[in-house]
This record gives structure tokens, C-alpha cells and sequence, in this order.
């Protein structure tokens, strides 16, 4: 899929790195392209109508699962975080899932759920700020466990691969407000958290154009 978030604007394309070896086009489109669907519908549409709070800085969104399909959306990030995982390109060489990997695979066919893996919440960037068009996959640590980030079509996603147990998924913590369920989930819009997290992003780009990767919007170094 292609987007382009200061325009709000996709179109089912290939863009941005692909490996032909992953799957057949068939089970691209098919299986995995009803939850691209799902999810660039919420990211890039569905999120607007659900303002819930505004001020000068700060933007917060929230929705009710009459407004998603949990199953979809949660395995629309998780699909993406295994095709890398799996994918032979060098870009990609660090993601790798290990034991989940399988798990990933097995919650994408239906298999199983395994809802205590993949925490999934997400920060949105001001619609006018250059790093909106960036595409990355990192990973991190947060409170100790292992975390992916997805920077794409405007938003900064984190996947906490084994949630169980922790802090951010109790109920008196407040991200817990943020992670994806089949009930409700937040989302924050907040220029001071883009700042913040810029540097991040600046990082992930220089070290991909170390690598020898230039985006067709990259400045000439």
C-alpha cells in the first residue's frame, strides 16, 4: 500500500522495500491485504471522526469497537512486523521475531490468538511534519521487554512483543488506555511527543543511508 499522510491520500501499490521471496502475490493480496485495509481505513480515515479531546498541543482520539475490527487492525501491525521478520532483504536483518515468530504466523492464520503477545499503542504525528513520510521498523526496550516500532503513514507504532505482566498493560497505568482491544483504544496527537521522538527517527534514517538506502525524497548528502 502506498500512503502519503500529509495528503491522506493511498492506494494499493507495493512501495517501499519488497522481497518477492515472502509470499505469492495471491496470498499478499488475499489474506493479508484485507488487514492493510483495515488498518490504513483507521490510521488514515476512521481515527478523524473520533476526536475526543483538543488544545493548542494535544490531540486524543478514541474509539469503540463498533468502529474497527479488532482481529483485523491488531493483525494488520502484527503482519508487518512478521514480514520482516522473515524477509531476506539486509534492511531487515535485525527484526527478528525468534520464538514468536511462529506465534505471529499462527495468529495471522486464525490458528490461534495468543492475546497476551503483541501489545499494540499508537502515537499520532501532527498531519504537517516531514517525518510523517518516513517508513522504519526498530526495536527497543520498554520497562525491560522487548518492543518493535513501526514509524509509518503518520504514526509511531509500538508492539510489545510478550505483554504479559507488564506495567503498561494494568489498569491504573495509563497507556493502558492506548492498547489495542476488542473494546476500545486511545490514540495521543501531541507535537512535544514528534519532538521527542524525532531524534529516534533521525538515527533510524542515517543509518539507513549508511547502509546505502536513499527514500526518493532524501536530501542529497
Amino acid at each position: 500500500m502506498r500512503v502519503d499522510e500529509l495528503s491522506g491520500k493511498f492506494t494499493i501499490k507495493q512501495n517501499g522495500s519488497y522481497d518477492k521471496n515472502i509470499l505469492c502475490a495471491e496470498c499478499d493480496g488475499k489474506i493479508l491485504g484485507k488487514f492493510d485495509q483495515e488498518g490504513y481505513r483507521i490510521l488514515l480515515d476512521e481515527i478523524y471522526k473520533h476526536c475526543l479531546y483538543r488544545d493548542d498541543k494535544v490531540k486524543i482520539y478514541n474509539l469503540s469497537s463498533e468502529y474497527y475490527d479488532y482481529n483485523k487492525l491488531r493483525k494488520f501491525f502484527i503482519s508487518i512486523l512478521w514480514k520482516a521478520s522473515i524477509s531476506s532483504l539486509p534492511e531487515y536483518s535485525y527484526i527478528q521475531l525468534g520464538e514468536y515468530e511462529d506465534k505471529a504466523l499462527a495468529i495471522l492464520k486464525g490458528i490461534a490468538s495468543y492475546e497476551d503477545l503483541f501489545k499494540i499503542y499508537i502515537y499520532k504525528y501532527p498531519k504537517d511534519k516531514d517525518y510523517n513520510k518516513f517508513i522504519y521498523i526498530t526495536k527497543t526496550k520498554i520497562a525491560n521487554y522487548k518492543t518493535f516500532v513501526l514509524n509509518m503513514a503518520g504514526y509511531m507504532i509500538f508492539i510489545i512483543l510478550n505483554g504479559k505482566n507488564h506495567p503498561y498493560t494494568k489498569e491504573n497505568y495509563p497507556i493502558s488506555k492506548m492498547i489495542i482491544n476488542n473494546k476500545n483504544f486511545c490514540i495521543i496527537e501531541s507535537e512535544e511527543l514528534y519532538f521527542q521522538h524525532q531524534h529516534l527517527a533521525e538515527q533510524k534514517m542515517q543509518e539507513m543511508w549508511r547502509k546505502g538506502y536513499k527514500p526518493p525524497f532524501a536530501p542529497k548528502l
